[in-house]
C-alpha cells in the first residue's frame, strides 16, 4: 500500500502535467487557425496584386509601343514639312 500512494502522487502529477499542456496546446491550435485564416487573406490579396501588376505591365507596353508609334509618325510628317519647305 506504501508504494501505490506515490505511485498514484506521480501519476496525478502527470495527469495534470498532461492536462496543462493539452490546453496549451488547444490555445496554440486556436491561434494557428486564425494565423492560417489570415495567411490564406494575405496569399489571396497577393494573387490579386500579382494580377493587377501584370495588368498594369502590360498596358505600359501598350502605351510605349504607341507612344514610339506616334514618334515615328511625327518624325514622318518633320522629313514632309522639311521636303515642302526646301523645295519652296
Amino acid at each position: 500500500m506504501q508504494k501505490i500512494r506515490p505511485a498514484m502522487e506521480r501519476l496525478n502529477a502527470a495527469l495534470d502535467r498532461l492536462e496543462k499542456h493539452q490546453k496549451k496546446s488547444a490555445a496554440n491550435g486556436g491561434d494557428l487557425i486564425g494565423k492560417q485564416a489570415e495567411a490564406d487573406a494575405l496569399a489571396m490579396q497577393c494573387a490579386h496584386l500579382r494580377a493587377e501588376v501584370s495588368g498594369l505591365k502590360k498596358k505600359k507596353a501598350e502605351l510605349e509601343a504607341a507612344q514610339t508609334r506616334a514618334g515615328v509618325q511625327i518624325d514622318k510628317a518633320m522629313r514632309q514639312i522639311d521636303d515642302v519647305l526646301g523645295d519652296a
